[in-house]
């Protein structure tokens, strides 16, 4: 089995109009988005060219906003740059947004070749916890990420109607890209031709009553580890749904710089992990024991409790260790009953699952 790297390696001078764009591309395009570009636009370029973040490189220092840290994003990019078939790309439309009031993590940027071709790739959750907390809130509300994605799509397409445009991106990208798809205009949408989602959460049916979800099926695929839990969670019945090798472990199977590639395409694996398939089930049964407005105060109290602490990231909050739980545990003791009863039922309903999976607790 061959990594992403290897792959841009093997495409290196074969540029993407002479192949047609791969799903290993969208993988490739999606994990970049993950480096913080910021710097190759600092001098007020609106679209530079993808082989211009050698500089990033030059700098010795590639900065990642990912959650679960991996030192091949430097391959990744010195790969990509130095290839024909990505380097000579152009990159514009770079957002890079992170707050705590409202939260919101947000960043996106767009990809054009020389033959009409342009991918909008979406970022992930990195490791800050308003990107986490954002992620939670999806079960009961559309999220600043969610809107500002549809302003994104809507703006880049609406300015460059005659390209053949791709959405996609990894984890919360994937969510975002489905968002943005199923909430933009008509006349935007159409010149839509495909959706990536990468193992992200799918839409929360109670939250988007939008009846164009269906119009995003016949053109998205999505693609998901043996172990998936993210993408399991507010499964979507996608027809296109593919199943990638890794080369990571449970739940660091997620990281999509550790998927697989055969023959310059995905690593395709027969099925999921049971365990992935037990998480799905358990979350659906839970999730239809709690209405909207329990949803909201636990997880606003929960995350209140957490930012108490004073962390700002996820490194930050384990740094706390096994004191920052109990503090976090209990801040909680004040919390209201709603929380209380939640946080009780997801303690049964995880452990009489593990027990009896496949049934539902009463």
């Amino acid at each position: 089995m061959d990594s992403l790297i290897d792959y841009v390696q093997w495409m290196s001078d074969i540029p993407i109009r002479a192949t047609g764009f791969r799903d290993v591309d969208a993988l490739v395009l999606s994990n970049l988005i993950y480096i913080n570009l910021s710097s190759v636009f600092e001098e007020g370029s609106k679209e530079v060219y993808l082989k211009d973040c050698r500089k990033i490189l030059d700098s010795g220092k590639v900065e990642t906003a990912i959650a679960i840290r991996d030192d091949k994003y430097a391959e990744l990019l010195r790969a990509t740059v130095d290839s024909v078939r990505f380097g000579e790309l152009r990159i514009s439309d770079y957002v890079d947004i992170i707050r705590n009031d409202p939260p919101v993590q947000f960043a996106v940027v767009s990809f054009h070749d020389d033959d009409g071709l342009s991918f909008i790739s979406f970022r992930g959750t990195d490791d800050t916890l308003p990107g986490w907390y954002e992620d939670f809130i999806t079960c009961y509300t559309v999220t600043e990420a969610q809107k500002m994605a549809r302003e994104y799509a809507d703006r880049v397409i609406a300015a460059a109607p005659e390209r053949r445009w791709i959405m996609g991106g990894h984890s919360k990208g994937g969510n975002l890209a489905l968002y943005a798809g199923a909430t933009m205009k008509s006349e935007l949408f159409s010149h839509v031709t495909k959706i990536y989602d990468l193992d992200g959460p799918g839409l929360c049916p109670e939250v988007m009553e939008c009846p164009s979800i269906d119009r995003l099926l016949p053109l998205t695929t999505r693609i998901v580890p043996e172990f998936s839990v993210i993408g399991k969670v507010f499964d979507m019945d996608i027809p296109d749904t593919k199943i990638i090798k890794s080369f990571a472990k449970g739940l660091f199977q997620h990281a999509p710089i550790s998927w697989g590639v055969d023959h310059g395409n995905i690593a395709a694996a027969a099925k999921n992990n049971p365990f992935s398939i037990w998480f799905n089930d358990f979350f659906a049964n839970w999730i239809a024991r709690t209405n909207i407005d329990e949803r909201k105060i636990f997880f606003s109290e929960v995350f209140e409790a957490i930012n108490a602490g004073g962390a700002t990231n996820l490194e930050e909050l384990a740094d706390q260790g096994i004191e920052g739980f109990f503090a976090i545990q209990n801040r909680l003791k004040n919390a209201s009953d709603v929380t209380k009863r939640v946080m009780y039922d997801f303690t049964k309903q995880a452990f009489f699952s593990s027990i009896f999976p496949g049934q539902k607790t009463t």
